[in-house]
This record gives structure tokens, C-alpha cells and sequence, in this order.
């Protein structure tokens, strides 16, 4: 029986598994939390860490895996690249791309050299080169190569620019940042598909951002569509385009995220998988495009298929839901919200007993939830419905619930 390697266990892997198990596959899972979501829709589980790529490769040798995969996470994708490699096994792209799209510098200077909008930033590797920018204020620093948000910090001023500029610093695997120049605007999101090198856009979409005084925290939702003019769509999607070309993608899923302001997209940065979260679901009831089987066809060297036609989609939202520092107890009032059709699907991201900290990254978040109408008004009825509702309890029942 064919095997197949899935690294990290996070929701949408509970579909990449099942799809996977449909072609006739043995799924072994690795990953470093035995209670990670996908672990049940796994064959066989590896306490194994995901972005520790030679104990991947001695776990892809072991297992005699002829499939190594991961659909929603830059730096397993990259380890899926690099072990692929090693053992001649069919992947998206090479380890060289992974790597320029896992490290901002090098995505940055990619987006440059093939004319993709982007905004101005420098490098550093200590506060002495950071004390050299001269990019106006404010400015975005981050770590060039950490994930889940982490050292993702607005400046507003000198002062903070070298405080959040070496706590990045921490979260650096290669001990470098980067600084930005900060892009005012709506955020959007604008999920697409390479096929044979040519790049479709599938779904558009604005999010919002959950802010504290100067710090900028983590998304806290979408909607779709994002409601661009035609001429923003055209701009998306040559911007799309332009990230294929310097990238040199071929066969993939792909999402970049931007700030339009004033008619202008200007990229912050992509990456050449699938969206976390609910992004799968969200472009399979936005036009019905199968995503998670397309990141299958793109690692089995297949050629993408767009089945069918886009439908025109409904209003949809995501709404992302965070805990206060804690103990994660439960979720109250969900049942109720989808037994009446207020909110169509809903993912708990913690268990219970587990502790959540106080940076609202993406790995904090305690609930996922998917919302449709048919109108703007119904969409905003039930997601205020569904905020009034739902309440998130520690593990002595004590509201937890960020506001």
C-alpha cells in the first residue's frame, strides 16, 4: 500500500488525510502534539517534529513514504521540499523556492527584481544596522523567518522600532529581521492556482486585524469577496501573475496577502500553499473550487484541475475568535448557533486543559467559525448574533473570551 508522510496535524489536514486515504494511501502523521485535530484521521502517528527536516527524512526513509506532503504551512512545506529532494520524490517546487518564500529577505528581494508592488524595507541582524534605518515612520518589524505571527510588531517611533526590532530578533531562526515600511489601506487576501505557470485567481478577500496601542496583533476575520473595483481585480491579478513569474511556479496553490489604499495593491508577502484556517473551506463554498485536492495534484507532480465552473458566491465571513491568558476550558453557545443556521461550520482549535498565552497569534486562537448570507445586512446580523452568543470559559468556567 502506497504511504504518505503529512506533516503537522492542524484542521485542514483532517481533509488533506481523507482525500489522501480516498487514493488509495497510508497516512502516516508527524507531528510534535499527540492531541494536534488531525491526528485521528491518521493511520499511523509520529511524534516528530514537522520542521526538523533530517528527522523527517530518517522518518520518510523509515516508513518507506512515497508521498511527503504538508498543504498549509511554509516551513513543513519547505521540509516536504528538501526530504522530496533527497529521496527523488515528487514535490510543488524546489527546496531553493521554499526557501525564498519562507525567508521574507529573500521574498522581498524576489518581489522587486519581478516588479510585484511591494513596500520598502532593509535588513538587520543587530540594533546597531537597525539603528541605520531611514524608512519613514511607521514601520512593520518582524523576524525574517519565524511563523505563526510571532515578532510581528507596528513602530511608530525610533524607540519602539529597537525594542520590537530585537524581541524579533528571538523568534529568528537565522538571527536576522526585517523592517518594512508600513502600508495603510484595507488588508486583502487573494487565493489563486498556478497552472502550467499561468495564474488564476480564485477568491478575493478583506480581512481585519485585531490592534493594541502601536502593537499590531493577528487577524481576527474575513469577508468575501473583498469588493474590488474591476479595475483592483485586474491589478490583483496581474500582481498574481508577476508572483508565478518570479517564482518560477508552475503547479501550485498560491495566496498572497496586500494592503490596498487608494486604488494601489502593494504585496506584503505569500506564500505557495494553502491558506490556514478555514481557508479551504472558504474557497470550496466560494466557488466550489476543490483546494485541497489541487495541493495533492501539485505534489504528486500532477497538473492542477479547476473542476467545474466558479459559482457566484455568496456573502461569506470567517470569524476568529481568541482566548485571554488561561487554562482552555470550553466553548459555550456554538450548538444552538449551528443547529438555527446562523453560523455554517465551526472548528474548536483548543482542547480542553490547554494553556493559551497572551500574544494573539495565530496559535492562540480557540475558535474558527464560517458564516453566509445572501446580502451584506444578513452577514452582518448573524455575525453579530454569533458574537453575542458564543462565549469561551476557562477551565473553571470562568469568560476567557478576548473582546
Amino acid at each position: 500500500m502506497k504511504k504518505a508522510l503529512v506533516l503537522c496535524g492542524t484542521v485542514p489536514h483532517t481533509l488533506l488525510l481523507e482525500k489522501l486515504r480516498q487514493r488509495g494511501f497510508y497516512t502516516v502523521l508527524a507531528d510534535m502534539n499527540p492531541a494536534a485535530p488531525a491526528v485521528k484521521y491518521a493511520d499511523e502517528f509520529l511524534c516528530v517534529s514537522a520542521f526538523d527536516k533530517e528527522a523527517v527524512l530518517n522518518a520518510a526513509r523509515e516508513t518507506g513514504a512515497e508521498l511527503v506532503i504538508a498543504s498549509c504551512s511554509e516551513q513543513a512545506n519547505s521540509v516536504c521540499c528538501y526530504v522530496a529532494e533527497k529521496l527523488g520524490l515528487p514535490h510543488p517546487y524546489s527546496y531553493e523556492t521554499s526557501l525564498d518564500v519562507t525567508n521574507k529577505g529573500r521574498m522581498k528581494a524576489l518581489f522587486v527584481k519581478g516588479g510585484v508592488t511591494t513596500s520598502e524595507y532593509m535588513l538587520f541582524r543587530n540594533e546597531e544596522e537597525l539603528s541605520r534605518c531611514k524608512l519613514p515612520f511607521p514601520v512593520v518589524v518582524k523576524p525574517v523567518d519565524a511563523y505563526s505571527s510571532k515578532g510581528v510588531r507596528k513602530a511608530d517611533n525610533f524607540e519602539e522600532m529597537l525594542e520590537f526590532g530585537m524581541a524579533a530578533l528571538t523568534f529568528s531562526r537565522s538571527g536576522q529581521g526585517i523592517v518594512e515600511g508600513y502600508c495603510s489601506g484595507m488588508e486583502i487576501q487573494v487565493d489563486c492556482a498556478a497552472i502550467d505557470g499561468k495564474a488564476h485567481v480564485l477568491m478575493t478577500r478583506s480581512k481585519s486585524t485585531m490592534s493594541q496601542d502601536s502593537i499590531e496583533l493577528n487577524s481576527r476575520g474575513s469577508r468575501v469577496p473583498a469588493g474590488l473595483t474591476p479595475e483592483e481585480d485586474e491589478q490583483a491579478a496581474v500582481l498574481a501573475q508577476r508572483i508565478c513569474d518570479a517564482f518560477g511556479l508552475k503547479n501550485t496553490p498560491f495566496f498572497y496577502q496586500a494592503r490596498l489604499d487608494k486604488g494601489i495593491i502593494s504585496v506584503l508577502e505569500f506564500a505557495p500553499r494553502i491558506g490556514g484556517g478555514l481557508s479551504f473551506q472558504m474557497v470550496r463554498r466560494a466557488t466550489s473550487v476543490d483546494i485541497v485536492d489541487l495541493s495533492i495534484q501539485s505534489f504528486l507532480g500532477e497538473t492542477l484541475s479547476l473542476e467545474g465552473k466558479f459559482d457566484k458566491c455568496k456573502k461569506l465571513a470567517t470569524l476568529l475568535l481568541y482566548m485571554e491568558p488561561g487554562v482552555f476550558g470550553e466553548v459555550t453557545g456554538l450548538d444552538a448557533l449551528l443547529s438555527d443556521g446562523t453560523v455554517d461550520y465551526a472548528a474548536v482549535l483548543k482542547k480542553r486543559g490547554a494553556a493559551v498565552g497572551a500574544d494573539r497569534t495565530s496559535s492562540n486562537r480557540a475558535l474558527t467559525l464560517i458564516v453566509s448570507a445572501e446580502t451584506d445586512e444578513e452577514l452582518e446580523q448573524k455575525t453579530q448574533k454569533a458574537l453575542g452568543a458564543i462565549d469561551i470559559l476557562d477551565i473553571d468556567g470562568v469568560s476567557r473570551i478576548a473582546r
